[in-house]
């Protein structure tokens, strides 16, 4: 069992450093006189034990710091860092999204929540190396391997710290069962603990032309996803609920269960894939003579996220779902969408969002019209990030 004494300047704690708040600089902020302290008893369990005798960690200042693979330092806040992105504030830059790889360095004299492979969670300030994660916990320090780390969470596991939320509205055109300029809202709620991400979304389509209703669609959301490793993770919830009038669908919802993966993960690059088995009910507004309404049909849900960041905090997301419905073919849905993100400033982003929904084979009304098969969406608007 090693022991090492603890806190005094593995974390630098730089001088005069408020006259250049939040201004990246090529050199580490110089060390404080050391301070000793009782050592620490450093457990077998706490992972490898690697440190040079006479380790220390001073925490006197009270903002974080991360050092990129250039060189330069930033001070300011880590506000979280998860399937390898981390949000960083600081004074005059503001908010702004690095890739972890890029950060060499952290430096969290803050309160901080990590969390490791196989769902081990530790809280305290702690220095994040090329290699290693130590962390100044109530029971002593404790170091584990950086390729280990899942996820950061500001503070400690408190619940407000788990909520985020986005706003969005913006006009319309629509093409297909239905052709106008309209209102598009949309609003999401995300729970994002250790281990668990909860999301729910709406997103509604209004509009009227010549006093005659043009578009009502009504879109939900609910997600649940529980990660397992930094690649492998559990959908145990995906559910879509649909009620759109010109598609002659007064609730249609496919929910599904399955598993996913990271396929890749780079600077600039995030590609994921799902899939697994659900269930769809359909309720139809209208029916021909003998039809069944509603109806209950079994499917296979895939779906893929694709992101490209082409520059920092910009980014294009491509997002496609399928229901493949094999009890009725016909039924087999798609949903898709392509978003184009402007940074305006850290809460505020420009947003444009292409979106394309198609059922294969829909059902008649009862007047024997059958709606067309694709519906298309174009929405220019101002979203607000809460939180986040």
């Amino acid at each position: 069992m090693a022991i090492f004494a603890v806190s005094a300047a593995a974390l630098y704690s730089p001088v005069g450093a408020s006259a250049q708040d939040a201004q990246p600089i090529d050199q580490p902020p110089e060390p404080p006189a050391l301070i000793a302290r009782p050592p620490v008893e450093i457990g077998d369990e706490t992972g490898e034990v690697g440190l040079p005798g006479g380790f220390f960690i001073e925490f006197g200042d009270k903002n974080d710091w991360i050092q990129f693979k250039a060189g330069e330092w930033l001070k300011g806040e880590l506000k979280w860092m998860r399937q390898k992105e981390a949000q960083f504030r600081s004074k005059k830059l503001k908010l702004m999204t690095f890739n972890w790889k890029d950060i060499v360095q952290l430096q969290a004299r803050k309160t901080k929540t990590f969390v490791f492979e196989g769902k081990v969670v530790e809280t305290g300030r702690a220095m994040v190396t090329r290699e290693d994660v130590i962390i100044e916990t109530a029971d002593g320090v404790k170091i584990y391997p950086r390729d280990q780390l899942v996820s950061i969470i500001r503070g400690e596991p408190r619940e407000r710290n788990y909520w985020s939320t986005r706003l969005r509205a913006g006009l319309s055109g629509a093409a297909g069962n239905s052709r106008n300029l309209s209102l598009n809202a949309f609003w999401s709620l995300m729970r994002a603990d250790q281990n668990v991400r909860s999301l729910i979304s709406y997103e509604g389509a209004f509009g009227y032309a010549a006093k005659e209703e043009t578009v009502n669609r009504h879109i939900g959301d609910a997600e649940v996803t529980v990660y397992v490793t930094r690649r492998l993770y559990v959908n145990a919830l995906v559910a879509q609920f649909l009620n759109d009038r010109f598609q002659n669908l007064r609730l249609r919802a496919t929910p599904s269960a399955g598993v996913g993966v990271h396929l890749f993960d780079t600077s600039k690059v995030e590609w994921n894939l799902d899939g697994g088995p659900g269930y769809q009910y359909t309720n139809l507004l209208s029916t021909e003579t003998g039809a069944t309404n509603p109806q209950h049909d079994g499917t296979i849900s895939v779906g893929s996220f694709f992101k490209w960041k082409f520059i920092p905090d910009n980014k294009i997301e491509l997002e496609w779902r399928s229901n493949l419905v094999y009890t009725q073919i016909g039924l087999t849905n798609h949903t898709g969408s392509a978003r184009l993100k402007l940074k305006i400033t850290s809460v505020f982003r420009f947003t444009t969002e292409f979106m394309y929904l198609r059922t294969e084979n829909p059902s008649a009304k009862e007047d024997g019209t059958t709606p067309k098969s694709n519906d298309y969406q174009i929405v220019v608007g101002v979203l607000i990030r809460i939180n986040e």
